[in-house]
């Protein structure tokens, strides 16, 4: 109970840095942090020595697919702490209630934004609005005729953008979704969820 209301703590705050500014500070994930510590240490001094074994399988096998994913560059950092600390989650169903929930949220505004005209493919903006706004993921730098693509690298992609910063120039850009936004909208849903109707199992948990 504890531990989950630290982590959904770090959820709240790193929701709302995503979808504001699509970057999310690393002390947000202090309480989560807390939060897993707790768990570990609930479960050590209360003896649950399988209980423990399968907490912290699950959190290397979840967290070590997100790091991979990572190093790939096919998601960012943030993402990848969210991913593992959704998996630290005590419930032993968990994950996959609260991602789930997640998935939902996702539907929901990634459909929205398709049929407004964001999420439709890529598309090329001034250079100037690309560095203002932090939802697109850039694609390449045109430029004088000229196309240069950048990283494929999510982590590093954007800082090459800025590191160019051509005047006059355009980006071709594609939409990118606030992930973290959705796990810890998720995240705070499925805690409301165990509050309102598994309250016993809710309190049972460290």
């Amino acid at each position: 109970m504890y531990a989950q209301l630290l982590i959904a703590a770090s959820f709240a705050i790193a929701a709302y840095q995503d979808v504001k500014e699509r970057a999310v500070s690393d002390l947000v994930w202090v309480p989560g942090a807390l939060g897993v510590a707790y768990v570990v240490y609930w479960m050590v001094t209360s003896s649950t020595t399988a209980g423990l074994e399968y907490f912290l399988l699950k959190v290397a096998l979840v967290g070590g697919i997100a790091l991979a994913f990572t190093f790939l560059g096919g998601i960012g950092q943030a993402d990848a702490i969210a991913i593992a600390l959704v998996a630290a989650d005590p419930y032993p169903l968990s994950p996959l209630p609260p991602l789930f929930a997640a998935a939902v949220v996702a539907l929901v505004h990634i459909g929205y934004e398709y049929a407004v005209g964001n999420a439709k493919g890529g598309r090329a903006i001034p250079m100037d609005q690309f560095l203002k706004e932090q939802r697109w993921i850039p694609i390449a730098i045109i430029s004088e005729g000229s196309r240069e693509e950048v990283s494929s690298d999510v982590n590093v992609a954007r800082e090459e953008v800025e590191a160019a910063n051509k005047p006059g120039a355009q980006v071709e850009v594609k939409y990118g979704v606030p992930t973290v936004a959705y796990l810890g909208i998720g995240y705070i849903a499925y805690i409301v969820y165990m509050v309102l109707l598994n309250s016993s199992a809710f309190a049972s948990l460290p």
